[in-house]
């Protein structure tokens, strides 16, 4: 049996690619970096790769991350520039260095010492991504924040976890938010299960929400009821420290090959695949919804 889960209906691309490694016999981490290149590379994607949201330099800074979840290893890269897939730089962090995450100039080199080529600007900042900078900054206004997250179960039962974004539109410099940070972003362990996060980064973060969704895969529940719990218990308890919620949705899948999708706000979906179940996009009904409190 395979299975594989990813973030918002732009990612079925991303799931029908994977679900092509899987059903071959193909590794569940493989597929999942595979099906993210896609993504990475498709230019009418705002939020992943070229074509992706600028930060307030008019920059294209990315970040991404895997994890392994028969080891716990990980590989992450943040605010890396001039690169088209860097969630391939993530995973040689994990498998070519003894380090886990590696950043800006840093990530930079190492990945051009690994062989990854450099992209020219006018290639990886397309004019729509501009039209984009310059509306924003006129509103002053910071936006956009959705991300490509990917759980995958293979043949042989390991489970992998990929992630990448290119973060929000008009971000500070060097800002960093919840997708390439482990817990956060991202979580896999095989014979648990696995989660993906998208949304305001910031509140991700300070619920850990993929770490959470996997223990509570551990503790017996499915992956629906996970990343619901994750959703709704994350959501009331950034109200009760008196914060207002932002936009948070999660993608999780249990070692079983069970899939969850939950979200504090419409408009959210998830696609996924496996054996005997073709890829589709499942829209998700709000387990909370912020624009209502």
């Amino acid at each position: 049996m395979w299975r594989i889960v990813s973030t918002w209906a732009f990612s079925l691309q991303c799931v029908r690619r994977g679900a092509e490694i899987l059903s071959a016999g193909g590794k569940a981490l493989d597929a999942a970096e595979k099906g993210i290149h896609l993504v990475e590379t498709d230019p009418t994607v705002d939020c992943v790769g070229r074509g992706g949201y600028l930060n307030a330099d008019g920059e294209l800074a990315l970040d991404a991350a895997v994890m392994d979840g028969d080891t716990l290893k990980m590989g992450v890269v943040a605010c890396v520039r001039g690169f088209e897939h860097p969630v391939s730089i993530a995973r040689a962090v994990m498998e070519k260095t003894p380090h886990s995450i590696l950043v800006g100039p840093g990530a930079e080199r190492f990945a051009l010492e690994q062989g990854f080529t450099t992209m020219p600007d006018d290639y990886m900042i397309t004019e729509q991504a501009r039209r984009n900078y310059a509306e924003a900054k006129a509103r002053r206004e910071m936006n956009g924040h959705d991300t490509i997250g990917c759980v995958a179960l293979d043949q042989g039962g390991s489970m992998g976890a990929a992630i990448s974004t290119c973060g929000s539109n008009m971000r500070l410099p060097g800002r960093v938010g919840d997708s390439p940070i482990i817990g956060s972003g991202f979580y896999v362990e095989t014979g648990v299960g696995g989660a993906t996060a998208t949304g305001w980064g910031e509140d991700i973060m300070r619920t850990c929400m993929s770490f959470r969704a996997v223990e509570l895969m551990r503790q017996g529940l499915t992956a629906q009821e996970a990343a619901d719990q994750v959703i709704l218990t994350g959501t009331k308890s950034l109200i009760a420290k008196g914060l207002k919620p932002r936009e948070m949705a999660v993608a999780v899948m249990d070692a079983k090959g069970g899939f969850g999708g939950a979200a504090n706000h419409p408009g959210y979906a998830f696609a996924r695949a496996g054996e005997g179940i073709e890829p589709a996009v499942i829209e998700v009904t709000p387990i909370i919804n912020i624009r209502e409190l």
